[in-house]
C-alpha cells in the first residue's frame, strides 16, 4: 500500500507529458454604423448592410510546461504594425503573454471595415469618413485584447490532433491576364482539431491559401472564409471554427462575384476540413515552442520630395494619392523609410507539426519553398499575420512585375517595390527564427 501511495505522490509532482489545456472565445466585430469597406478601391460609398456577422476569435493553448500561447483569427483585411503592437503589448501587460506566443492572423476578407491606415491609398473616401474608421479601429483593438483574456480564462483539459486535406478552388490569378506566366497554387488544407476531456470538439482551425474576394458589393461579411466558419460551427455544435489565411496573395477563388459562389467555396473548404476530421489524425503532444523576430526588407528605389511632387500631376489617381501620402510622411518624419521590419514567427507543436507565420500578402512561392525545406507533411504556412503592409513577392514574381510584384506598393503607401534580396532575406530569417525556438 505504501508503495502505491508513494507512486501517486511521485506522479503528482509532474505534469502529464503531452497534456494540453485549451480555451476558446470569440467577439462580434460587426460594425454598428455605415463604414467604408476594405480591399477594393472601386467602391464609391460606405457599407449598406450586413450579409453575416464578422468576428475576432482567440484560441488559447497551454502545454505541459505551463507555457500559454494564443492564436487570434479575424474577419478583417489585416492588422497593421501599429494595431499589432497595441494588441500584443496590452496582452503581455494584462495576461503575461510574451510576443512570440501571440499571433494575429486576418482572413483578408474584402468585405470588412477599413481599419487604421491599412491599404489607405486605395480608397477615395473623404475626411468625413475618418472619424468612423478611427472609432471602429480603437473599439476593435479593445475587443481583440478582451477576447484574448476570455480565451485564457476558458482554459480546460484538451487533446490536439493535426491533419491535412485538399481543396481545389484557388486559382493563380496572375495567369488571368498573362496566361504565359506559371500558375502555382497551394491547395493544402491544414487542420488542427481541439477536443475536450469528454472527446467533444471544442475548436477546429483550418487553413487555406486564397484571397477572400468572392464578393465585391457593399455588404459586411467574412466572404467565403466566413461561410466556412459558419458551416463548421453548424456541423460541430459547441465548437468554435477558426480560419487561418495561407500564402494566397496571388490566388483568387474563380469564378466569383456572387453570394452563391461564396457559399460554395466556403462549403467546399468546410467539407475538406470535415473529411480530415473524419479520418485518423496525428496526435499532437507538447511542448509548444515559439520564437519571433523581424528582418529589415530594403526598398529598391525610395523617391525624394521632388519626384513625389512631380507625381501630384499624374493622370493616375493612385499615383497622385500615393504621392500625397508619402509627402505627408516626409512632413511628419522628415524623410521616408528605406526598409521595412518584416515579422517572422514560428510555432513548433511537439513533433507533430510546425506553423510558420509570416507578415504581409505572401505569394504562393514561399509556401512551396518552405514546405519543401521543412516538410510537406507537417509544415503549415500562414501569411497575413501580425502586419499586413504590402505584397510580399518572391524573386520570380518581383522580376515578372505586375500588381503583386510591385504595383500594389502604391495602394499600400510604401515608397517603392522591394529589392531583389527580399526572398532570400525572409527565408534566411525563417531559418534563424527556427533555430531560436524555445
Amino acid at each position: 500500500m505504501r508503495y502505491a501511495i508513494a507512486f501517486l505522490l511521485l506522479c503528482g509532482t509532474f505534469r502529464v507529458e503531452g497534456a494540453w489545456k485549451a480555451g476558446t472565445a470569440k467577439v462580434d466585430i460587426t460594425p454598428t454604423e455605415p463604414i467604408w469597406l476594405a480591399g477594393f478601391g472601386s467602391r464609391t460609398r460606405p457599407s449598406q448592410g450586413v450579409r453575416h456577422k464578422i468576428w475576432v476569435k482567440a484560441l488559447a493553448l497551454e502545454d505541459e510546461t505551463g507555457a500559454k500561447t494564443v492564436l487570434v483569427t479575424s474577419d478583417l483585411l489585416g492588422f497593421n504594425r501599429r494595431m499589432a503592437d497595441v494588441a500584443t503589448r496590452e496582452a503581455e501587460r494584462k495576461y503575461g503573454i510574451p510576443r512570440d506566443r501571440l499571433a494575429l492572423n486576418a482572413s483578408h476578407t474584402h468585405s470588412a471595415p477599413v481599419t487604421d491606415t491599412v491599404l489607405r491609398v486605395a480608397y477615395p473616401f473623404g475626411p468625413e469618413h475618418e472619424p468612423v474608421i478611427a472609432r471602429y479601429t480603437e473599439k476593435l483593438l479593445t475587443q481583440v485584447v478582451d477576447v484574448i483574456g476570455s480565451a485564457l480564462a476558458d482554459l480546460k483539459p484538451a487533446t490536439l490532433e493535426f491533419g491535412q486535406g485538399n481543396a481545389g478552388f484557388a486559382t493563380n490569378r496572375r495567369r488571368v491576364r498573362l496566361r504565359n506566366l506559371p500558375g502555382p497554387v497551394d491547395h493544402d488544407v491544414p487542420v488542427l482539431a481541439v477536443k475536450g476531456a469528454d472527446g467533444a470538439m471544442r475548436a477546429v482551425v483550418v487553413g487555406y491559401a486564397c484571397h477572400a474576394t468572392s464578393l465585391n458589393d457593399d455588404l459586411v461579411s467574412g466572404d467565403w472564409p466566413g461561410f466556412t466558419q459558419i458551416e463548421l460551427e453548424r456541423s460541430y455544435p459547441g465548437a468554435t471554427a477558426y480560419f487561418v489565411t495561407g500564402a494566397g496573395a496571388d490566388s483568387n477563388p474563380l469564378p466569383r462575384r456572387t453570394e452563391e459562389l461564396s457559399k460554395h467555396y466556403g462549403g467546399a473548404l468546410a467539407e475538406a476540413a470535415s473529411q480530415v476530421l473524419s479520418q485518423k489524425m496525428t496526435p499532437v503532444t507538447g511542448p509548444l515552442k515559439a520564437a519571433f523576430g523581424t528582418v529589415d526588407l530594403p526598398f529598391a528605389d525610395v523617391p525624394n520630395r521632388e519626384q513625389l511632387q512631380a507625381r501630384l500631376d499624374s493622370k493616375d489617381q493612385y499615383e497622385r494619392r500615393h504621392a500625397q501620402y508619402l509627402l505627408k510622411r516626409i512632413e511628419q518624419d522628415g524623410k521616408l523609410w528605406d526598409h521595412y521590419p518584416y515579422p517572422v514567427q514560428v510555432w513548433q507543436f511537439g513533433n507533430a507539426f510546425r506553423m510558420i507565420l509570416l507578415g504581409g500578402e505572401l505569394v504562393v512561392d514561399y509556401a512551396l519553398r518552405l514546405k519543401k525545406q521543412y516538410g510537406w507533411m507537417d509544415t503549415w504556412i500562414a501569411g497575413y499575420t501580425n502586419d499586413v503592409f504590402a505584397y510580399i513577392p518572391s524573386l520570380r514574381v518581383l522580376k515578372e512585375g505586375g500588381y503583386e510584384g510591385g504595383g500594389a506598393m502604391l495602394v499600400y503607401g510604401q515608397p517603392s517595390p522591394f529589392s531583389v534580396a527580399v526572398e532570400e532575406l525572409i527565408v534566411d530569417k525563417v531559418e534563424r527564427v527556427n533555430k531560436a525556438l524555445h
